[in-house]
């Protein structure tokens, strides 16, 4: 797996890469909005600056509509999308009927006219009153995309630091990481968790690139904290232990990458990654 920061590859990723909540403006955190929906990790809401969300049987299937709704794009979801992911057992009427009386019972927990608006049988989230913890962590990777071509200038470098760091504190772990799983939910999850790892591996080799080697050891780090199994990010450590002399830590990640695929993929280190390791004892 690697990484390739040509400016054509990444300005292609950014224009096929859909965004959710609908704008690109890089980071809509406000402070103002009166919803604020955390996902990454942990599922909490906020309204007007106070804890909404609680486990109560008779919240379930409101709340299961709200995180389908965000999985599925937020804006103009087709109703019988939605009825689809929540009831798939369930004829078109019954699933239809099921949604219209779930969408009432969402709308008075919140109690925020227009919080979710229903135009031509299709459902969205507005963010103009909404912020969603995950739409943001996507709007700030597409950001990060379109600055990485241009790391060679100071001041970009800067702007990445800031990005980088917004992004890591985003990331509080997978998406609905504690909710029962369904198809739609891993599905995001999956999809955030691998412009994450992208995202890792585009900045570590950035700031390799200026000699930051701390910073990069750092970011990948971080990325085996949530996926264990990305042998990239293993390779790439190795590369800056090695680089700042720090060989014993270098030849406990490669040990680590050699534990963790065996226990898990029953295979060995890439071809790659063992010659990085022989470098080691040379």
């Amino acid at each position: 797996m690697g990484v390739n920061l040509e400016s054509r590859h990444l300005r292609r990723q950014y224009q096929q890469q859909p965004i959710s909540g609908w704008t690109r403006r890089p980071d809509a955190n406000r402070v103002d909005l009166p919803v604020r929906i955390y996902t990454l990790g942990r599922f909490s809401i906020q309204l007007h600056g106070h804890a909404l969300y609680s486990r109560q049987a008779r919240q379930r299937r409101p709340m299961e509509m709200l995180q389908a709704l965000i999985a599925l794009g937020g804006r103009d979801v087709g109703i019988d999308m939605l009825g689809h992911a929540l009831w798939p057992d369930s004829d078109g009427d019954l699933a239809r009927n099921n949604l219209e009386v779930t969408l009432h019972r969402l709308r008075r927990l919140f109690g925020v006219k227009n919080l979710f608006t229903l135009h031509d049988q299709r459902l969205s989230l507005n963010s103009s009153l909404g912020w969603v913890d995950a739409w943001s962590f996507e709007r700030l990777v597409n950001h990060a995309d379109r600055l990485l071509p241009l790391a060679g200038n100071p001041e970009v470098v800067r702007q990445l630091v800031r990005v980088g760091e917004r992004l890591m504190a985003l990331y509080q772990g997978n998406f609905l990481e504690r909710e029962t799983a369904s198809t739609w939910s891993l599905t995001f999850r999956e999809r955030l968790r691998s412009k994450l790892m992208r995202h890792i591996l585009g900045f570590g080799r950035v700031w390799e690139q200026i000699g930051d080697w701390e910073r990069a050891a750092s970011y990948y780090r971080r990325g085996l904290e949530i996926d264990p199994l990305t042998e990239a990010l293993y390779q790439r450590l190795i590369v800056c232990c090695r680089e700042t002399g720090q060989h014993g830590d270098a030849m406990t990640t490669y040990l680590r990458c050699q534990t963790m695929l065996a226990q898990h993929f029953g295979i060995q280190p890439s071809p790659v990654t063992q010659n990085l390791y022989s470098s080691l004892k040379s």
